[in-house]
C-alpha cells in the first residue's frame, strides 16, 4: 500500500513539472471531455491565456484547423480571437 501511494505522489510531481509548455492535447481533451458548452468554452478560453506564450505558429493552425470539431457549440468569434492573437504572438516570437 505505501508502494503504491509513493508511485501517486511521485507521478504527481512529475505531471506538475510536465505542465509548462503548450500540449495541444491538452486542449483537444478539453473538448472531449468538457460536455457542457459554456463550460468548455470558458476552458478553452482559459487554456489559450494560459499556454499562449509557450505555443508555436504550428500549434495555433492545429488548434485553427480542428476547432470547429472540438468546440461544437463553443466556437465563439471570441475564442477564434483568441487564437488568432496568439498566433500573431506566436509569429512574432518565431521571428527573434
Amino acid at each position: 500500500m505505501r508502494w503504491l501511494i509513493m508511485l501517486l505522489l511521485v507521478l504527481g510531481l512529475v505531471g506538475a513539472v510536465a505542465k509548462s509548455g503548450c500540449h495541444v492535447r491538452e486542449f483537444y481533451g478539453i473538448a472531449y471531455t468538457t460536455h457542457n458548452p459554456i463550460e468548455r468554452h470558458i476552458e478553452m478560453l482559459s487554456w489559450l491565456e494560459r499556454n499562449a506564450s509557450y505555443c508555436k505558429a504550428e500549434d495555433y493552425v492545429m488548434i485553427w484547423n480542428n476547432l470547429p470539431n472540438w468546440a461544437g457549440t463553443s466556437d465563439t468569434a471570441q475564442l477564434r480571437s483568441a487564437v488568432i492573437k496568439g498566433y500573431a504572438e506566436a509569429l512574432e516570437r518565431d521571428k527573434k
